[in-house]
Order: C-alpha cells, then structure tokens, then sequence
C-alpha cells in the first residue's frame, strides 16, 4: 500500500509565529504571506482561489483569523501532534474500505479557517488540505474528532476522483442537491472506515436522535433553502437550524444510506450520474417533507 505524502508545513508556521507573535494584525499578514505561505505555493493558490482574489484573502485573515492566532496556538500545536498520530492508520483502514485508487496528497497548515470542503489541487491531482487553525477554533482537535475529520476528507478526496478531479467537484457542489448528496457520501465514507459512531463535530447520539425526530421539518427546510440557494447553513459547524448544526450532512447521509441499503455498493454511490443525483436528493427531500 502507497502512503501519503504529507505536506507538513507547521514547523516553518511555528517560526513565522514566533516572529510575529503580538504585533499589529497588518503584520501579521504580512509575515504569514511572505516568511510562511508563500513557501507553499500550492497552499497560497487554494487560499487565493476559494476566496476569489488576493485581497479577500487578506481581509479574511486580518478581520476573522490572525486577531485569534496567540488565543489558539497551544490548540493549534495540539491539533498538528493529533494529526500526526492518527494519519496513517486512518489512511491505511480508508484505503482498504474505500477501495482508494491511488494515496492522497495531504497538506496540513494555517490559513483562513475552516471549510466545508478539503479537496483541492497539486500538479493537476486531487489532493486534501486540513487547515488546523480551522479545526483548532472548532475545537475538534481531540483524536475522536480528528479521525473523523480525516475519514470525511478522503471520501471527498474518493468522490473527487470518480467526478473528474477536484475543480469539477467543486463546480458540481454549487448544486445545493448534489451537495446535499455528496457530503451524505463523505459522511457514509467516515462511517465506513471508523465505524458508526463517527459524526465528527456534531452533538453525539443526542443530536442524532433530534435530528431523527425532526428530519421532516428539517427536509422541508433544506428544499425552502435550496429553492433560494441560501443553504451554508445546512453545513457551517456554528449556524443551526432548528437549534441543531450540520444537519445538511445528517439529511444527506439518509439519502445515502437509503440508496446503499436498495443495493447500490460505494463504487456506484461515487459515480452515480450527476443529474440522477440531483434527481434523486430532491426527490427523497420532498418525500421526507410530506410534500
């Protein structure tokens, strides 16, 4: 079995926070993006594209990021020491149960924050990008969390494979349906390789069992949202909807586990036409909704 490559660049952010430690937000910016990223070109291009330029970029991290940076350091540094111990054997037990095609480009580093979606590009491959300032903010740098975090990313980093790499995942998740279905799918990938209890940053069987009770309601919702293509909330970890967070993933993973359960296996769920997908999700919403 192949291994990982791990891009790890924290110790070069280490020193870039050493430096930079307590001065004005501006430079602080300025050292992250000349004495650290910059070193990684690959990070510096994902940051820049999923903002859309340069200077959103900055204005994210001087307005939402590095005014936070000292507070969660010893997180950060925790997060990395967790990643650490646990990438491989994740990997190694998603490789078998995912069927992977080929190891995963990994690169963990600092940058704006968390995101919905890991996958990315190097060199014209997919690859997974974890940023531990992100996930140190969450709070999900425990080994339960973590796990579960890196068996997520790599059902993505399956799923941007079978759908023709990374940039056309991407485009295909602006659909709030087919995202609704994808991230069901990593959520299903995560469950696969770790086991049932894995939800990683949601409430436990708690929120499971509220999520349960009021997944009708919830369903109603999301088509109201997809409808006026409002639907981040459904995803982000900090928004809830009817006093619950990620529930999007928890509709979508219905969906998936409906379809597994009717008889497709993972390699079908993975290349399902897309607009079968969307077909599909909208479809199983508006059933769950009573519509």
């Amino acid at each position: 079995m192949s291994r990982v490559k791990l891009i790890d660049s924290m110790r070069d952010f280490l020193m870039y926070w050493r430096d930079y430690s307590g001065r004005n937000v501006e430079e602080m910016f300025g050292g992250w993006l000349m004495r650290y990223i910059s070193s990684y070109p690959e990070l510096l291009i994902s940051e820049v594209v999923y903002w859309g330029d340069l200077d959103s970029l900055r204005a994210r991290m001087v307005g939402n990021v590095l005014p936070k940076l000292d507070d969660l350091i010893h997180d950060i540094i925790e997060a990395w020491m967790t990643f650490l111990q646990n990438i491989d054997e994740v990997y190694s037990m998603a490789s078998e149960r995912l069927e992977l095609p080929q190891a995963p480009i990994i690169a963990i580093y600092v940058g704006s924050g968390w995101k919905p979606r890991w996958t990315a590009s190097i060199l014209d491959r997919p690859a997974l990008f974890f940023d531990l300032g992100g996930i140190a903010s969450l709070k999900w740098m425990d080994q339960r969390n973590l796990r579960g975090l890196i068996a997520f990313g790599l059902g993505q980093f399956r799923q941007a494979l079978a759908r023709g790499g990374a940039e056309r995942y991407a485009e295909l998740e602006s659909n709030p349906y087919f995202r609704l279905y994808s991230q069901g799918l990593a959520q299903f990938a995560e469950i696969l390789i770790l086991g049932a209890d894995s939800w990683h940053g949601a409430g436990g069987r708690e929120w499971l069992r509220e999520c349960e009770e009021r997944e009708d309601e919830l369903a109603r919702r999301y088509l109201e949202g997809a409808e006026a293509e409002q639907i981040d909330s459904f995803y982000e970890p900090w928004k809830k909807i009817m006093g619950l967070s990620l529930v999007g993933r928890y509709l979508g993973y219905r969906l998936v586990s409906e379809l597994h359960e009717k008889g497709l296996d993972l390699n079908e769920l993975m290349r399902l036409p897309e607009e079968h997908v969307i077909s599909l999700s909208k479809e199983f919403l508006e059933r769950l909704s009573g519509k």
